[in-house]
């Protein structure tokens, strides 16, 4: 098939129970000329084999096998082998609405977009109910505050909506890649075996784009509350350890490029918000050693009382929890 559309890359491990509706809601998208890139880290349970079914009934299909390494490593798998003018990417637990591959490809190719932001539905599987994400952190439009933009029309950088390079949507599937923008680069990547891989690149991507655009639809269904997901189980393993990587990682190119300056406020909420989620989640086993490791990150930070008065409200409170949590150990 010429001319591909987008690269739909679909990361697939022990999946079955889901498999089947993400794979309808790709292929039957109302935009035909998409390729769907199915990478199998590995998977021991029937995945595959819905995977073979599917690619024999649906030739944009094509499955990539691996050994397990991660999901970030399973999405560059399916990066490098890429061929569309977009690559979107969709974790195989959630699915997407009918039409969100089109309206994706117009809002890009109208703005010339390096990047195309969307925003999101939640599907809450304990109560089987489709609903908007409660608070809109996704929503470009709520920040940018003006109802005469006509989003088809409307590019912008990532410094004009500065509080989303750290503190609003990494997930990978809530943008859509212009193709030739990630060749441009030959550090793009998703980092092995570990988990909250996708921050780094969202990092990457956003402070990189020169023209980034806002579909004004929700189109990505997230799938909340799968006991199973890597999110859920993460605090009773070391892989709890693994934010203090993204920090790092992070920072640490932040430095490099020479904007800890430009996103030094942004930085610091990003390092408190996350250390606040995570401190409450930590097993017993893991607790004293994490809490240890948060303290060093929160001396690093040496935030005044003055500085924290500049904060939110919000991420204020955050901070003084995040120390009480400590003070209890």
């Amino acid at each position: 098939m010429n001319n591909i559309k987008i690269s739909v890359i679909i990361p697939v491990y022990n999946v079955e129970n889901t498999l089947k509706k993400c794979l309808d809601s790709v292929i039957n998208q109302t935009l035909y000329n998409i390729e769907i890139i199915c990478v199998n880290d590995g998977s021991t349970d029937n995945s595959l084999g819905i995977l073979e079914k599917y690619e024999s009934m649906d030739s944009r299909i094509k499955i990539i096998t691996k050994i397990n390494e991660g999901l970030g490593a399973a999405r560059k798998t399916g990066l490098d082998i890429a061929s569309g003018e977009y690559i979107f990417f969709v974790d195989s637990d959630d699915c997407i609405v009918i039409d969100a591959l089109k309206k994706i490809y117009e809002n890009g190719i109208n703005n010339n977009s390096d990047v195309v932001m969307l925003d999101l539905l939640e599907y809450n599987e304990k109560d089987k109910k489709l609903n908007k994400n409660g608070d809109d952190i996704y929503n470009v439009a709520l920040y940018l505050d003006d109802e005469e933009i006509d989003f088809n029309n409307f590019s912008f950088t990532i410094n004009e909506i500065k509080f989303f390079l750290l503190n609003r949507g990494f997930g990978a599937y809530t943008k859509c890649y212009k193709h030739s923008f990630l060749k441009k680069y030959n550090d793009f990547y998703f980092p092995k075996h570990i988990i909250f891989e996708d921050m780094f690149f969202h990092v990457q991507v956003l402070l990189r784009a020169n023209r980034i655009s806002f579909c004004p639809y929700r189109l990505y269904i997230y799938r909340l509350f799968n006991e199973n997901s890597i999110l859920n189980t993460v605090n009773k393993s070391m892989k709890i350890f693994n934010i203090f990587d993204a920090i790092d990682n992070i920072e640490n190119f932040l430095i490099k490029n020479k904007q800890m300056n430009n996103y030094k406020i942004e930085f610091e909420l990003y390092v408190i918000e996350q250390l606040k989620q995570y401190v409450p989640k930590v097993s017993k086993q893991y607790s004293s050693e994490f809490f240890a490791k948060t303290e060093k990150y929160l001396a690093k930070l040496n935030l005044s009382k003055s500085e924290l008065s500049k904060v939110s409200t919000y991420h204020s409170k955050s901070y003084e929890d995040i120390i009480k949590a400590i003070q209890k150990q």
